[in-house]
């Protein structure tokens, strides 16, 4: 494929940088507030453990269900539309969890909040798929990762500061703010195509459309794909190996506050600074492997070496630090082995969004929404199953020791993904009709 050098003025780019970046960012805001919240709710409402895994997985269930739905609603209504609706909803939801007062009341509100959060990150995909030319996507995708990935960063201490300034209602008051805020600077500068942006040029539209891989171009989804799309066994590797790798993550989403303060022994200031670093570790590691990646790509031409090599090293590299770092006395030292693992998940994070789009052309929404309904499915299930092997073993060493030994589940099933090919190659060969709409 024979693609254009890049135009200077990136409307592409801008866009990345001054609307996706921080409007995920806020979104992951209201996610980080809950974690970083949970042991004062904990101790102010009296919950126990496993009452409050029952609310910190409260988001990912409702999340994950809704995920494949929220693909499907991009693909057809458009990123602009759907991701605006989307961040009113969760807005709202992430301000009234102030008022919550129970196991019941926070689990209802917390999995409303995960209703709305479903559509952003298919949006999201879908829309660097319209805006960006294969060679770019890596990059791209790992600004929309470093977006999700600086709000334990700033965060954690932001919402400890928040917390022990003013109470723990105020950060979900003032992040519910500020993305509903930020949802209206989306509807306004975004447009669901370059072409229907004001202030993109032609040269770079052009550009754009220079980088799209044949199989791979932004039209309208063909719904008969997912005949083929849930008989191929790449499609359910590529699910699952999501499922084992935020197994992994979920850990650092929801308990890593809890364990820094009750199997640490860090005070709730420290807390705030050790909590943030492995994320910092993450956030560096996703522009590094995205630039790394779209070199690679450039140089061999190959996705699956462009993308498996990262993935599957990330899985490995993030099972060993974690198991060791559970077992590292020194409190400090074993802050250093969550960073690196932490840090590794993002090899297999830059990975996967390219991947949407490489496996599944015209249907990303849909491939981005199996991955994160897998992803999130987890998500709900790990904090829980993290609560009750702390509590059946009275360690936190076993629970982490599962968590590495499903990394390694992962990086055996990104073996079987192969990018390359399209799954929709094979309903493209077909001879019937529904083949030429793929």
């Amino acid at each position: 494929m024979n693609q254009r050098s890049a135009p200077r003025g990136r409307v592409r780019w801008m866009l990345m940088a001054l609307i996706i970046f921080p409007l995920t960012f806020i979104m992951s805001l209201d996610r980080t507030n809950i974690a970083v919240s949970a042991p004062i709710i904990e101790k102010h409402f009296g919950f126990s453990l496993v009452q409050m895994s029952l609310i910190l997985s409260s988001f990912a269930w409702t999340y994950a269900i809704f995920q494949i739905p929220g693909g499907i609603m991009t693909e057809r209504m458009g990123s602009r539309k759907m991701l605006s609706f989307a961040d009113i909803w969760w807005s709202i939801w992430t301000i009234l969890t102030a008022v919550g007062t129970s196991v019941a009341t926070f689990v209802g509100i917390r999995g409303l909040l995960g209703v709305g959060q479903a559509t952003d990150w298919s949006a999201s995909v879908n829309s660097i798929k319209r805006w960006f030319p294969s060679s770019e996507r890596a990059r791209a995708n790992s600004i929309l990762l470093g977006g999700l990935y600086l709000g334990p960063i700033i965060g954690t201490p932001l919402t400890v500061a928040i917390v022990m300034g003013l109470g723990w209602q105020w950060s979900f008051y003032i992040y519910g703010v500020a993305g509903f805020l930020m949802g209206m600077f989306w509807w306004i500068y975004y447009r669901d195509r370059p072409q229907e942006h004001p202030s993109v040029s032609k040269a770079e539209i052009e550009y754009i459309e220079s980088g799209y891989d044949s199989e791979n171009t932004p039209d309208v989804a063909s719904w008969r794909d997912w005949k083929h799309f849930i008989t191929n066994y790449r499609f359910w590797a590529f699910g699952l190996q999501y499922f084992f790798l935020i197994f992994v993550q979920s850990f650092y989403t929801t308990w890593l506050p809890t364990y820094l303060v009750k199997a640490r022994g860090f005070s709730l200031a420290s807390m705030g600074f050790a909590g943030s670093l492995p994320w910092v570790a993450l956030f560096v590691m996703v522009f590094v492997t995205g630039a790394w990646q779209d070199r690679v790509l450039a140089r061999t031409g190959s996705k699956k070496l462009s993308r498996t090599p990262f993935a599957v090293a990330g899985f490995i590299l993030a099972a060993v630090f974690l198991i060791i770092g559970s077992r590292i006395a020194t409190p400090w030292l074993m802050v250093v082995f969550l960073m690196l693992s932490l840090g590794s998940v993002g090899l297999v994070q830059v990975s996967i969004w390219p991947t949407c789009t490489d496996l599944g052309g015209n249907m990303t929404g849909s491939v981005t929404g199996w991955a994160n309904f897998w992803g999130n499915l987890s998500g709900a299930i790990g904090p829980i199953m993290t609560a009750f092997l702390v509590a059946l073993t009275d360690s936190w060493v076993s629970a982490l020791t599962v968590m590495g030994i499903a990394a390694l589940v992962g990086a055996g099933l990104w073996l079987l993904v192969n990018p390359d090919k399209p799954l929709t190659t094979a309903s493209k060969l077909s001879p019937s009709p529904s083949s030429v709409e793929a």
